[in-house]
């Protein structure tokens, strides 16, 4: 039988142990989840460039956080702000050279420890039943939707 409830909690704690994993990994290569969510989100865009609040969007993360994440991604030389050629006033940020080399050895490390957990399940369905999640989650939230990301290929911008 199907229970929301219990799948509800057992929801919460596999985004708990996820989240664990990650950050543990982070912590291994001083820098954040946070950090390692906005060089991923640069990192797959086509133009390689997002505005703060695009970022925020995606990441989920307030305004005063994401400016001391973009603070510290700067200061370690993985980011750049650039004008916004579409908006005289406005920024974008961008992922340098360094900050790409980074976010690849730091997610390759997370993948590999994250890994684990998938030996012996079916991937394709597994795929499906995630997608399916993420698409319920920000429909739920009015967020704009991820669910068809796919790592490698650049997404398209972020809409509403």
């Amino acid at each position: 039988m199907v229970d929301l409830t219990t799948m509800t909690l057992l929801l919460g704690r596999l985004s708990r142990l996820n989240e664990s994993a990650v950050t543990e990994v982070c912590a291994e290569h001083s820098t954040t989840p946070a950090e390692l969510r906005v060089m991923s989100l640069l990192a797959h865009r086509i133009d390689g460039a997002a505005s703060p609040s695009d970022i925020a969007t995606f990441v989920v993360q307030t305004s005063g956080g994401l400016t001391a994440t973009l603070r510290r991604l700067e200061t370690d030389g993985h980011i750049e702000r650039v004008a916004d050629p579409d908006d005289g006033r406005g920024r974008l940020v961008v992922l340098t050279d360094t900050g790409a080399a980074f976010h690849q050895r730091v997610l390759d490390a997370v993948v590999s420890s994250v890994a684990r957990a998938f030996d012996g399940l079916d991937l394709s369905r597994l795929d499906a039943i995630i997608r399916d999640l993420v698409a319920g989650f920000e429909r739920v939230d009015g967020a704009p939707s991820s669910a068809g990301f796919v790592a490698g290929v650049p997404p398209s911008p972020i809409t509403r």
